[in-house]
């Protein structure tokens, strides 16, 4: 699965998660895009899922409704790679049981 980490995760979180191809939002050029802009992007780049610590209610309004399988990653102190790493099992998890337009909070 085509796998999209959102602008607020560390760039290298992407060699991390086996399993699937993973892109950043930076690498697509997508760096200003947030909430529906970058659901949108994604969804029409094919991408079937986006990583994300966005819990707020405009992201997961964006994606409800969409085919996208969005992973939201739990309040953490900082988003630095030390700080996501202990998620990376579930993450994975997530993405291999999750059907298409599925909201997973870890």
């Amino acid at each position: 699965m085509l796998v999209l980490l959102d602008n607020c995760l560390p760039v290298k979180l992407r060699d991390r998660i086996s399993g699937h191809t993973v892109e950043t939002a930076v690498y697509r050029g997508w760096a200003a895009l947030e909430n529906g802009a970058l659901v949108a992007a994604a969804v029409g780049a094919g991408f079937g899922a986006v990583v994300t610590i966005d819990q707020g209610q405009d992201f997961v309004r964006a994606v409800s409704g969409t085919p996208i399988i969005a992973v939201l990653l739990p309040g953490l102190q900082g988003s630095r790679l030390v700080d996501v790493l202990p998620f990376v099992q579930r993450i994975e998890q997530a993405l291999g049981e999750a059907t298409p337009g599925a909201i997973i909070r870890l």
